[in-house]
């Protein structure tokens, strides 16, 4: 690669990184996957209106393929929508109100690049290696998506790691690595 594209291409990572992470705290900390405020009353039901609305109709239209009309009215397709959103988490009441439950779902399903909750490291092996190797693609980091965490994963998670002071430079796809590797890929 040219010299100019890799420090623009290193200039555009660190100003998305820096963008994304509120002052006074860095990139470790725990993500916040927000779709968007909930109002104060902490639920949203038929006869909300307003940007709120809309913003939760294109996540359901993205996480489900509903087909709402983003018209910011929560009306009975939209609640609907929520309705079927629910039934597929055991831990989500059905009941078609947007609550804080089933917003904190959607957002993380609609905010997060899907990485599992656990340590990755040379030797381990299965779907969660394969998002892994999909995620470092997705930033530029050529690696075969095998489903094995070898030589090669962990010299494409090291070199991820040496883009960022944040991290330490191990190999190792741990929760601080995880969180930033999710937040780059949604920034």
């Amino acid at each position: 690669m040219k010299k100019w594209k890799k420090v623009t291409a290193s200039l555009l990572t660190a100003s998305a990184l820096l963008m994304s992470v509120p002052s006074g705290s860095s990139a470790q900390a725990s993500l916040d996957y927000s779709i968007f405020q909930m109002p104060q009353s902490g639920i949203l039901k038929v006869g909300a209106r307003g940007e709120i609305v809309k913003i939760l109709q294109r996540a359901l239209n993205q996480e489900l393929k509903a087909g709402l009309t983003v018209d910011g009215v929560y009306g009975s397709k939209t609640k609907s929508a929520v309705l079927k959103f629910q039934k597929q988490y055991k831990s989500l009441k059905d009941t078609g109100i947007y609550d804080k439950s089933t917003h904190a779902e959607l957002s993380k399903k609609v905010n997060s690049f899907g990485f599992a909750n656990m340590v990755l490291k040379q030797g381990s092996r299965g779907e969660a290696v394969r998002t892994l190797q999909k995620g470092l693609n997705k930033v530029g980091i050529r690696i075969s998506v095998d489903g094995v965490y070898g030589p090669a994963t962990k010299a494409a998670v090291l070199k991820f790691q040496k883009r960022y002071p944040d991290v330490k430079d191990t190999g190792v796809f741990d929760e601080s690595t995880r969180n930033l590797l999710d937040k780059v890929l949604h920034d």
